[in-house]
C-alpha cells in the first residue's frame, strides 16, 4: 500500500508533463486571430459600451496584458476586425479582388450575390457595424473611410464606364452606386436583423438578379 501511494505523485507528474507536450502553444498570428474573433463576437452581441477588455481576455483565456501586447491601440483591434471580414492577402478587399476583369451587369450581380450570401451566413459583422454606428463608435467610421468608400468608388468608376460606352443614360454615378448598394444592404438588414426572413423568403440568387434588373432597367439609356 505504501509503495502504491508513493507512486501516485510521480504518475501524476508524468501525466501532466505529457499533457503539456501535447498542448500546442498558439503562435503570435494564431493568438491575434483568436482575440479578433472573440472581440468581434462580443461586440456584435453586446455592443462596444457593453464589452470590456477583461471580458475579451476571459473569453480567450488570457490576461488583458496579452491583448495590449498584440493591439497596443484600440484602433488597431478595430482595423483587424474589419480586415478579418473584408480583406484577403496583402490588404486587398475580398470583393474588389472578385470584381477584377468583370464588366456591366456582372459587376453588380457579383456584388449583390456576395453581400447577400455573406450577411446570410453570418450577420454578426452587420450587427457589429450597426452597434458601432448607433453608439458613434470609431469602428463604423473606420469601415466607411476604408472599405465602404472603396467599394462605392469602384462602382462609380464602373458606372462612368457604362455611361461612356452607351449602356447607361446620364446619371450621377455616386448616387447610382449608393442606390444599388442601398437595395442590397437594406434587404440584408431587414432579413437578418429585423427578422423579416420569418415572413419573406426568396433564394438569394433570385434576389440578386431582381435587384440588378431593377437597377439596370432604371438607368438604361
Amino acid at each position: 500500500m505504501e509503495r502504491k501511494t508513493a507512486l501516485k505523485p510521480r504518475a501524476a507528474a508524468v501525466k501532466a508533463k505529457a499533457a503539456k507536450k501535447t498542448c500546442k502553444r498558439m503562435s503570435g498570428e494564431e493568438r491575434r486571430a483568436q482575440i479578433v474573433k472573440i472581440a468581434s463576437d462580443l461586440f456584435s452581441k453586446k455592443g462596444f459600451k457593453g464589452t470590456t477588455t477583461r471580458e475579451i481576455a476571459r473569453g480567450a483565456g488570457i490576461s488583458e496584458a496579452v491583448i495590449f501586447k498584440h493591439f497596443s491601440h484600440k484602433e488597431d483591434l478595430y482595423k483587424a476586425i474589419i480586415d478579418s471580414r473584408c480583406v484577403v492577402s496583402e490588404g486587398e478587399s475580398c470583393l474588389i479582388s472578385m470584381l477584377k476583369g468583370k464588366k456591366g451587369a456582372e459587376v453588380f450581380r457579383t456584388v449583390a450575390v456576395y453581400m447577400l450570401e455573406e450577411h446570410h451566413k453570418d450577420p454578426s459583422f452587420m450587427r457589429l457595424l450597426t452597434y458601432s454606428a448607433l453608439e458613434q463608435h470609431t469602428l463604423s467610421e473606420l469601415f466607411v473611410k476604408t472599405r465602404a468608400l472603396e467599394l462605392l468608388g469602384f462602382l462609380e468608376d464602373k458606372i462612368n464606364e457604362m455611361i461612356r460606352e452607351g449602356w447607361m443614360r446620364e446619371v450621377d454615378p455616386a448616387l447610382a452606386a449608393r442606390a444599388f448598394i442601398g437595395m442590397v444592404v437594406h434587404y440584408s438588414i431587414t432579413q437578418e436583423i429585423y427578422g423579416f426572413k420569418r415572413y419573406f423568403k426568396r433564394p438569394l440568387e433570385e434576389v440578386a438578379e431582381s435587384f440588378v434588373d431593377i437597377f439596370l432597367e432604371g438607368t438604361r439609356r
